[in-house]
């Protein structure tokens, strides 16, 4: 595997398993920090992905389309727990 496929696969797996542990515990609760910390990873990887100057045969393009996805559903997560009390 290469460098930038380890890399990716390991950014992309950071984000999620952040992403899982932020919208499967059910305890981000006051400021529901899971899901910050699950933001910020995501938003890392995003700019690691961002500076990637090749797109190796589409796999970047779609990570970060994957990535910004991932962003979205969790902002959309912390939106719904401010608004229901979660």
């Amino acid at each position: 595997m290469s460098i930038f496929k380890t890399n990716v696969a390991r950014m992309l797996g950071i984000a999620m398993v952040a992403a899982a542990v932020g919208l499967g515990t059910g305890v981000a609760k006051a400021g529901q920090p899971q899901m910050d910390g699950a933001l910020s990873a995501l938003q890392s990887a995003q700019g690691n992905l961002n500076n990637v100057t090749e797109d190796k045969g589409g796999h970047a393009a779609k990570a970060r389309r994957l990535v910004a996805e991932a962003i979205e559903q969790v902002q959309e997560g912390i939106a719904y727990g401010q608004a229901h009390g979660e």
